[in-house]
């Protein structure tokens, strides 16, 4: 049974409604924090952060962008790019454009830059003493399913599949991918 041609587009408006309330009241409570004033780029990163991440939650893909990317460049400006937070912004952003190729229909240039992303994101890992295993183990398998979901690179995507199991070998995603090619 197919739905009537009103109702779709009634979903439609309504999901798009509720994301920019979402986003809305998102940003009326970042805003009325208080002690913005003296944050430092890191708090502030990490705020935007959260806030980006709570969209992506709710499948709104595009809208989360907004907020990491102004994470990103808030750090870029401070000139903190050697920061786990940095690297963690750099994943969510990854993530959520993967996300959104998958599930929206976003261009595939999204996907050329979540790959940039998750490798900066993963070499950035790699530098840093306090990553724990299974965050690092997640860049790896995310670089891995870019490679082998949208550009069929099979030799790429097991070479990351196999490095998330070296770091983390209770890493079930990455192990069954493996099995898979």
């Amino acid at each position: 049974m197919q739905l009537p041609r009103k109702n779709i587009r009634f979903r439609r408006r309504h999901a798009m409604q509720t994301c920019q309330w979402v986003v809305a009241m998102l940003a009326l409570s970042l805003l009325m924090s208080p002690a913005l004033a003296d944050e430092t780029p890191e708090g502030r990163a990490g705020r935007l952060l959260k806030v980006g991440l709570a969209l992506a939650e709710r499948t709104c893909y595009l809208e989360a962008l907004d907020p990491l990317n102004e994470a990103a460049q808030l750090l870029d400006e401070a000139g903190r790019q050697n920061t786990r937070i940095y690297a963690d912004v750099l994943l969510a952003i990854a993530e959520t454009k993967t996300k959104g190729r998958i599930h929206q229909s976003f261009p595939s240039a999204y996907i050329k830059a979540a790959l940039k992303d998750v490798q900066a994101a993963n070499k950035l890992r790699e530098r840093l003493q306090d990553i724990p295993r299974q965050q690092l183990a997640q860049g790896y398998y995310l670089e891995g399913v870019i490679h082998k979901r949208f550009f069929l690179r099979d030799e790429q995507a097991r070479e990351c599949f196999r490095k998330a199991v070296e770091v983390d070998p209770g890493f079930a995603p990455a192990k069954r991918e493996l099995s898979d090619l």
